[in-house]
């Protein structure tokens, strides 16, 4: 099961930007280090860097509602206004628990983190195992 835009706006309803109904995020991401082709970029650990993820590829964001919105954002790159994107992220990722659990499906959306959290892997819920982020060099459980 893909996570599609439209269910990300349901958890995460106040939005900047355009809307993307029908888009569905390959990879939902904190790291900046890899490609993140129509990924939902999540930033918060030690290195944020919005810029650096629409390089990568993201088609959206989290961003926090007390931060200014840089300004080299395009329209057209969504932004989830969330009071705390790590428990925004964690919610996200909980219900996208919730919905594989009742459905399975064979194409799913990876949920990958870095730069220092605990959950410092892959989290690729097709397999249902963990991996290693092979940009940041430490392992799984």
């Amino acid at each position: 099961m893909m996570l599609h835009y439209d269910e990300v706006k349901k958890l995460f309803p106040e939005t900047k930007g355009v809307h993307l109904p029908g888009f569905a995020f390959l990879v939902v991401s904190n790291s900046t280090r890899m490609e993140m082709k129509k990924g939902l970029y999540v930033p918060f650990g030690d290195e944020i860097n919005l810029f650096k993820s629409i390089e990568n590829g993201a088609i959206a964001s989290f961003w926090p509602k007390s931060d200014r919105i840089p300004s080299f954002v395009p329209n057209h790159f969504p932004l989830f206004m969330v009071e705390d994107v790590y428990q925004a992220y964690l919610d996200l990722l909980e219900s996208y628990k919730q919905n594989y659990n009742q459905e399975k499906w064979e194409i799913m959306t990876k949920f990958i983190l870095s730069n220092g959290f605990e959950q410092n892997q892959t989290n690729d819920l097709s397999k249902n195992e963990f991996e290693q982020d092979p940009t940041n060099g430490k392992g799984g459980e």
